[in-house]
């Protein structure tokens, strides 16, 4: 029987990490860790696997790789991208096209979430489709449309959030027009669409960490065909020409996105205890971060700028495909009853094992 075992990622905010079990082969789909800080996928009794595929690079989704020994230290596939960024070797998958992987053919697409991030679709049962993290508003970030699929695992992570990009620039518009913030990002997701927002709608620069520019360099090379068409120029003169972050002025963007981490972490521990600039945060908070304790205390403020599928995205994409079978990943359990109405006729299904 072929099924799909969900290790972890169903049910709740966690790691990404989903077994697909055939009656010859055994391919894990990512191999994350957090984004909470110390929440590791449970891989003690997976056993071993044939071979490990990555949907993209994030932490959440690629933060474990140092798990693999306890799964049979499996082959690596992944974009020659996310190859590159994690530092690893392995056989590149396509950014769109097919492949194989141990004998199961595999068609990719550009994910419209991060440089190199791709979705996956197996062809096992009557279609299987991972999602992982995408988008389909990114005003830089290449999508695809996938092929049909019977099943579909959806990023649920926005839950029954309906606001659209458009709605989030808006918000953020006043916090751009007092003109001095710092905005903890990811460098490698939505670090340079805010960055190309500004530089585009202000018609001035922004303040740029070193990790950013990186980011927005290697976009314009190497990571090129991640971005949509028309892109890549006023990126490089980003990336070329936006001063360092010196001292508190003008808007500045700089990793990591929860400043646990990075250049992020460092000014924030400089100016917590200070009433300027502003400090905005504008993904996930996970618990124990920083991001979570300042905007707790007031110190900082949360304004979304999505970067994941809102729900009437995920209902669209699911008729697409013409998925019977939906499984939200990285949702809370809590809106199971909403999603079932939301997605119907299609089932929705949240358990640990699912038959393809």
């Amino acid at each position: 029987m072929t099924r799909l075992i969900a290790v972890s990622g169903v049910g709740g905010k966690g790691p990404a990490c989903f077994l697909v079990e055939t009656a010859r082969k055994r391919l894990m789909l990512d191999l994350g860790y957090g984004p909470q800080p110390g929440l590791w996928p449970d891989v003690a009794g997976v056993g071993r696997v044939d071979a490990l595929v990555l949907s993209h690079s994030h932490r959440d989704h690629a933060g474990a790789l140092e798990l693999a020994l306890k799964i049979g230290n499996p082959p690596l596939y992944a974009t020659a991208s996310v190859l590159a960024h994690l530092g690893r070797t392995g056989s590149a998958l396509p950014l769109n096209g097919t492949g194989q992987v141990r004998g199961i053919k595999l068609h990719t697409g550009r994910n419209g979430h991060a440089p190199g991030g791709v979705w996956l679709h197996l062809d096992v049962g009557d279609g299987l489709l991972y999602m992982a993290d995408h988008g389909v508003e990114s005003p830089l970030y290449a999508f695809d449309t996938p092929p049909p699929a019977g099943t579909i695992v959806l990023d649920a992570s926005y839950g029954m959030y309906s606001d659209s990009l458009d709605d989030c620039k808006a918000r953020l518009g006043p916090v751009f027009t007092r003109g001095m913030a710092l905005f903890p990002v990811p460098p490698h997701g939505r670090g340079p669409e805010m960055a190309h927002h500004v530089a585009c709608s202000r018609g001035a620069l922004p303040n740029i960490g070193e990790d950013l520019r990186a980011s927005l360099a290697r976009l314009t090379t190497d990571d090129r065909e991640s971005l949509r068409r028309g892109r890549a120029q006023e990126l490089a003169r980003i990336a070329r020409e936006a001063p360092p972050i010196a001292g508190a002025r003008g808007l500045m963007f700089t990793g990591a996105g929860d400043a646990a981490g990075g250049e992020a972490a460092a000014l924030v521990a400089r100016w917590e205890c200070e009433q300027q600039p502003e400090i905005v945060f504008t993904g996930y908070l996970p618990p124990g971060t920083p991001a979570q304790r300042l905007t707790a205390s007031g110190r900082a403020c949360y304004l979304r700028w999505n970067a994941h599928p809102r729900l009437a995205d995920n209902v669209a994409l699911a008729r697409v495909v013409k998925a019977h079978t939906v499984v939200p990943a990285f949702g809370e359990a809590t809106h199971l009853e909403a999603w079932r109405a939301a997605f119907a006729p299609a089932r929705v299904l949240l358990d640990r094992e699912i038959g393809l």
